[in-house]
Formats: structure tokens, C-alpha cells, sequence
């Protein structure tokens, strides 16, 4: 599965998905809310698509990884610029920006109210340096997974276990990670894509 974005020299993502974008494609807190376009091959037999987007470079940063978006129960072979916002049909998933429940305050319905609030789209905002982020997609062999609301990462691999189609691994000719330009129809292909895209650090 071949996965695309339209990203410019570099591998560097536009700067209205993520810290550095103006005004209009930030939310009231300041923080880049305006997804982008995402595209990848189908897969015969897929029923459903899931997404997501992880820094991985946090780890310096923070200790731990950045979930960026969350995605389940997509069914197109797309994503349209701002879908976090606009399409209603998809299932988010929480991102980082939250706490999650052990750790922030309040009563359990307030948690959850927050965690809610935290299901979508959050852009990159390298504080460091310059960033990677990973974008994975699965096919799966069901319409639609059951998830809780709000659900978190761990949760979408809970439900997939099980429900992702095998045949074909991605894979570029030395056997690596492969980036979404690298991969021809002569490629070892599972359902799961990957692709890769840079964004500048942000002085904040």
C-alpha cells in the first residue's frame, strides 16, 4: 500500500498543518488544528481504513511519543485537507494532548469531557528541532470497529488485533521503512502503509 501526501522539499510538511501556521489554522489555544490531505492505494478486500500520525522524535523531548491523530472506521482511500474538522463519517481518537484519566484532575465525567475534547487532529510543534512523524495506515477486514468514547491508540490496536488484511508488506527494495516515493509494483508487498513527512521547528 503506497502512501501519499503532498509534502514540499525535503519531505517538509506545509507550515499551516502544524505550529507554525497562521492564525486561521490555529484554535483558540493556540494549537495547529487543520489536518492534511492524505491518500493511499486500496486494498482488495479492505472494508475499512485506520489511520495514525506519531512523532516519534518526541522521545527526547518528553519521554515518551506524540499521537498526533487517530483515525478508525475510514471508508475511502482518502483523506481531505481538514477532515479532522469536516468529516463527520470518521471515528478520532484521542491525542497527546491530553492527560488521559489517571493523571488529570477533576471527576470522571470531566476526564472524560476532556479527553473527548482532545479526539482529533493536533499538528506537529517540534520545540527542539526539526521532527519526523510517521503516518501508518491499515485495511481491515471489518466495516467498522467497536471503540469506546473517547478511545485512545491502544485502543484502536486492541480492536484491530486480529482484523488486518496480511497479504502484502510494504516494504522498499532494501527492505526498509519505506517513504511514500520509494515503492514500484515490483516491490514485496501487508495492508499496512507507511509514509513519513518532516516539520521545522517551532520557537515558541
Amino acid at each position: 500500500m503506497v502512501v501519499g501526501m503532498e509534502l514540499g522539499a525535503d519531505k517538509f510538511l506545509d507550515d499551516k498543518y502544524g505550529g507554525r501556521a497562521s492564525k486561521e489554522f490555529l484554535d483558540a489555544d493556540g494549537l495547529p488544528f487543520y489536518s492534511p490531505k492524505i491518500m493511499w492505494d486500496p486494498i482488495e478486500g479492505a472494508r475499512s481504513y485506520a489511520l495514525e500520525i506519531i512523532d516519534y522524535d518526541a522521545c527526547r523531548v518528553s519521554g515518551k511519543i506524540f499521537v498526533h491523530w487517530v483515525v478508525a472506521n475510514i471508508h475511502s482511500c482518502e483523506l481531505k485537507e481538514n477532515a479532522s474538522q469536516e468529516n463527520k463519517d470518521i471515528l478520532q481518537g484521542v491525542n497527546s494532548m491530553t492527560q488521559g484519566f489517571w493523571r488529570a484532575e477533576g471527576d470522571l465525567k470531566q476526564k472524560e469531557a476532556h479527553n473527548l475534547a482532545c479526539s482529533k487532529y493536533v499538528g506537529p510543534m517540534p520545540p527542539d528541532k526539526d521532527h519526523y512523524y510517521k503516518v501508518n495506515v491499515y485495511a481491515l477486514d471489518v466495516s467498522s470497529l467497536k471503540l469506546p468514547k473517547p478511545f485512545f491508540i491502544n485502543d484502536l490496536h486492541d480492536a484491530m488485533r486480529g482484523h488486518i488484511i496480511k497479504e502484502m508488506y510494504v516494504k522498499d527494495k532494501k527492505d526498509e521503512l519505506c517513504y511514500y516515493t520509494t515503492l514500484s509494483a515490483t516491490d514485496s508487498i501487508v495492508a499496512t502503509g507507511q509514509t513519513e513527512f518532516r516539520y521545522k521547528h517551532c520557537k515558541r
